[in-house]
């Protein structure tokens, strides 16, 4: 009887003992970030999209409809330090892709790394690979998951950018690589290889010369698709000085190479896009990643969407083409994970590091109201008019870029000119401006009340010893880069939605269908992963868990 009860007992706990033990992590975890990728290109292009993509991952995965950057500037480099870090610039450090470095006395590219033991691994060229993660103040996830599991998991970054790959990979990465310019090579640095050679499947794959096979497929058109999303007569509004690539369809990409003696041409045309995830999918298998029991992670970064959005705009044939093919090598990606991986042992997320603007110059001739701030020369106005004012000139401004003024306050102390007089001079010329929508100091912006429009926002993308003394906020549908985007072409780096709105679906494992409308930051994916991983979140993280993701 005693021996009936217990089976009995036994039986009805069962169901509630399975409920309650704790999920299995991922075997692998993939983040991919479609550079310059707006949320609306999910559905813009839809229509046209395969079975395989995107329409794959807003079927079967989970899609939150209304993420968005809870800070300015919208950039690569802070993009994916956020995504990562699960935290704003304040916290982690990456303002800008580049900024003033009072240390260095100069402008400092992000990633970039003046310690003579960081050298470039896999090409001749010296700079292109004196670069680290050492800038960024913050763990990763995938700093995370490499301490806890004492190291086991292992850790990769690839995008054809170096700020791409080496702020998602983190600090304590098995590898980060990206491309080469002048030998079509995928590279790295001694930070991350100090024998400075580089592994034998990385020469191997270089020696395969697939730069060379993807150039000499040009540029085309998808034979038969009537590209109805693209604008006509758009020419007018693209920017043939951003990249070596003027013209129209069909591009010789293997000429352009030719005339610039560059690889260059292959990030802004879909093959970039195809050799990234080329370089992805052996990554996989010759790390033999995701299969053993400890968890591994994948960082893949996709450039040439941003290239091509810079130079043709948002509305461009080139870019239509552009995610048509992308969304073909995602289906491809993803049926790979499936084979090599199995489909409920990695888990994929898909998002982007910023989103891009309409063109300023096709507004205007719609009759809107905006145009580009010629911030290149702000610097020279600016130092005339305090010269005006203190009848002399001074040299006050150390540097302008991202809507931020550094002030050198060695001249200003120096002089025993009042500051504030420097900032009210400064504020009145930049609010006469069409282009500014207002102008603060530093400490000014700390203490506008939460409910000031876009003041949590500018306040995320503050860091207090890397960040100018004066921040502006242009008007919507202004942006500043005269030299690359004056007369054509797209950017980004504001606080309005079309900047700030991407995507983020998540796929694969134990991922639910379905998607939510509820707000969502960018920094709550990490500690959303953080969760699924069983680990802790980033030492600086200051998102939340997406909770809707992690139901079951």
């Amino acid at each position: 009887m005693l021996r009936k009860t217990l089976l009995i007992l036994a039986v009805i706990f069962l169901p509630l003992a399975a409920q309650t033990q704790t999920p299995a992590s991922p075997k692998l975890v993939v983040g991919v970030v479609v550079d310059q990728m707006r949320y609306d290109f999910l559905y813009r292009y839809r229509d046209s999209y395969s079975e395989n993509g995107f329409k794959r991952l807003l079927k079967e995965g989970f899609s939150c409809e209304n993420t968005h950057f809870n800070y300015a500037p919208t950039y690569t480099g802070p993009g994916h330090a956020a995504i990562y870090t699960g935290t704003t610039p304040a916290v982690n450090g990456i303002i800008a892709n580049d900024w003033w470095d009072p240390q260095w006395n100069r402008r400092r590219y992000v990633t970039e790394d003046t310690l003579p033991t960081v050298k470039t691994v896999g090409s001749p060229e010296v700079k292109v690979g004196q670069h680290s993660p050492r800038v960024l103040m913050s763990s990763t996830i995938t700093d995370e998951l490499k301490l806890a599991y004492n190291f086991r998991s292992e850790v990769v970054g690839v995008c054809l950018k170096d700020r791409g790959s080496i702020l998602p990979a983190g600090h304590i990465a098995d590898g980060a690589y990206w491309f080469d310019d002048k030998t079509g090579n995928w590279i790295t640095s001694t930070y991350y290889n100090k024998s400075g050679v580089l592994p034998d499947w990385v020469t191997r794959f270089n020696q395969q010369g697939l730069p060379e096979k993807y150039l000499a497929q040009g540029w085309k058109k998808i034979e038969g698709h009537e590209y109805r999303q693209s604008y006509d007569d758009w020419k007018q509004y693209e920017d043939a000085t951003y990249q070596p690539l003027a013209g129209d369809f069909p591009y010789d990409l293997n000429k352009i190479k030719s005339e610039n003696k560059s690889y260059k041409v292959l990030r802004i045309a879909p093959q970039g896009t195809s050799f990234t995830f080329d370089f992805a999918r052996a990554a996989v298998s010759q790390m033999q990643l995701g299969l053993d029991a400890d968890p591994d992670f994948l960082c893949v970064s996709l450039s040439s969407t941003d290239y091509c959005a810079h130079q043709f705009g948002i509305h461009a044939e080139e870019t239509e083409d552009t995610y048509l093919k992308l969304d073909r090598e995602i289906g491809q990606f993803v049926s790979f994970l499936d084979e090599k991986i199995g489909r409920d042992n990695y888990v994929l997320f898909l998002t982007a590091d910023h989103g891009g603007a309409e063109t300023p110059e096709h507004l205007k001739a719609l009759n809107f109201g905006v145009g580009v701030f010629d911030e290149d020369n702000l610097e020279k106005s600016l130092e005339n008019t305090l010269g005006q004012y203190l009848g002399m000139n001074a040299n006050l401004i150390k540097y302008i870029a991202n809507q931020q003024i550094w002030l050198d306050w060695d001249v200003i102390d120096e002089l025993e000119i009042n500051p504030s007089d420097v900032a009210s001079v400064i504020a009145q010329q930049l609010r006469d401006s069409a282009a500014v929508y207002d102008v603060f100091t530093r400490d000014e912006l700390m203490m506008l009340p939460a409910d000031y429009p876009f003041a949590p926002l500018l306040r995320g993308g503050i860091h207090p010893k890397r960040s100018g003394d004066i921040i502006y906020q242009l008007n919507p549908g202004w942006h500043s880069e005269v030299p690359l985007f004056g007369g054509g072409g797209t950017t980004h780096g504001s606080t309005y939605a079309y900047d700030t709105h991407v995507p983020l679906i998540w796929f694969g494992g134990p991922i639910r269908p379905g998607e939510t409308f509820s707000s969502v930051n960018i920094t709550d994916i990490a500690p959303t992963l953080a969760a699924m991983l069983r680990i802790m979140e980033p030492n600086g993280c200051t998102g939340k868990v997406i909770e809707s993701v992690m139901k079951r």
